[in-house]
């Protein structure tokens, strides 16, 4: 084969594989190795980012991409993300997949990767004023205000109930909170003694509701604005011989909320997966390197676990089936 036609067939074979989407864009796959995606979590203590970790892995592997999991070593910390955005540019990865600790602190940080040229998919958390290929997530003030409806029907829309917000610089927390004062607004039974921040832990949860305990003898419901606050609250209850009196609710799905839903502790949650939309975000990012459509929204479903239904959510991260790509775009199948 003389260098003419050598030349000629190698043209039309690259052309054949990147019509078909075959041929990822980055620089990576171009130089012969697996495209890396630089996939960003908030933290790892809460179990909803252990979630995202592992739907973004089981991603990672079914597409054939490497998945470089950044986390500050202090949860939520700003400048610590910051820093990491920082060193990712640097090391130029084909992608980020990326949740802001702090969707306005982090915009800065985000433009700088956008003028870098390295795509960027947003999941969970929402951000403005930057360029983002797609968005998965669900819509957060949707999500909190049906799952309040749904507690307040069962209280006979009656009742005291205790607020524990998330971390208020959040964009999450805000929405949900919205979505949970829409809900207060519309059921005039609803009596509210307290709302205040657990900044979306366990423990700092705790040490808030120890003290709203001991000034109200009596609270009929707890709106938890995630569920690693509302399994700790939930326990708190039962250490101080209130257990099955109150009812608890939280946000994400997470195992410990689903085996306390089971056993009678908690009343109910609501679906945040963060396992699907890490592997959908994932998804996203790797249709994106090899030409192939992404929506620029994804948004989950609203979903309420109660004890009609939590055998079904009751498996752990690793055990969960990944979700269907064009199920959750909307695209027949």
């Amino acid at each position: 084969m003389d260098r003419r036609t050598f030349l000629k067939t190698s043209l039309a074979a690259t052309t054949s594989l990147a019509a078909t989407g075959a041929l990822p864009t980055s620089a990576g796959a171009q130089a012969g190795k697996p495209a890396t995606l630089a996939f960003f979590i908030k933290n790892v203590t809460n179990p909803f980012w252990k979630a995202c970790r592992i739907g973004a892995e089981k991603a990672g592997k079914e597409l054939g991409v490497t998945i470089e999991t950044v986390a500050p070593t202090k949860p939520d910390n700003i400048e610590e993300q910051t820093r990491l955005v920082e060193d990712w540019i640097v090391k130029k990865p084909d992608a980020f997949v990326f949740v802001p600790v702090d969707y306005k602190a982090l915009v800065p940080s985000i433009q700088k990767v956008n003028r870098a040229g390295i795509p960027v998919i947003g999941y969970a958390n929402r951000m403005t004023d930057v360029d983002l290929v797609s968005y998965v997530g669900s819509d957060d003030e949707t999500l909190q205000y049906e799952l309040a409806k749904y507690l307040f029907k069962a209280m006979n829309r009656s009742g005291k109930i205790v607020h524990i917000d998330g971390v208020p610089a959040a964009i999450t927390a805000q929405n949900r909170k919205k979505g949970f004062e829409r809900a207060v607004k519309e059921t005039p039974g609803i009596e509210i003694l307290a709302s205040q921040p657990g900044n979306y832990r366990r423990l700092p949860a705790v040490q808030v509701f120890e003290n709203l305990m001991q000034r109200f003898p009596a609270i009929d419901a707890v709106v938890c604005a995630n569920d690693d606050m509302a399994v700790g609250i939930a326990e708190a209850l039962i250490a101080a011989g209130r257990g099955g009196q109150t009812k608890v609710v939280g946000i994400d799905g997470i195992p410990d909320a689903t085996a306390a839903i089971a056993a009678g502790k908690m009343f109910a949650t609501a679906d945040f997966s963060g396992h699907d939309q890490a592997y959908l975000a994932v998804t996203a990012a790797v249709r994106h390197l090899r030409q192939q459509p992404v929506p620029k929204d994804v948004t989950l479903p609203v979903v309420i676990i109660d004890k009609s239904n939590v055998q079904t959510f009751m498996k752990t991260p690793e055990e969960r089936a990944v979700p269907n790509w064009d199920k959750a775009v909307g695209q027949k199948v």
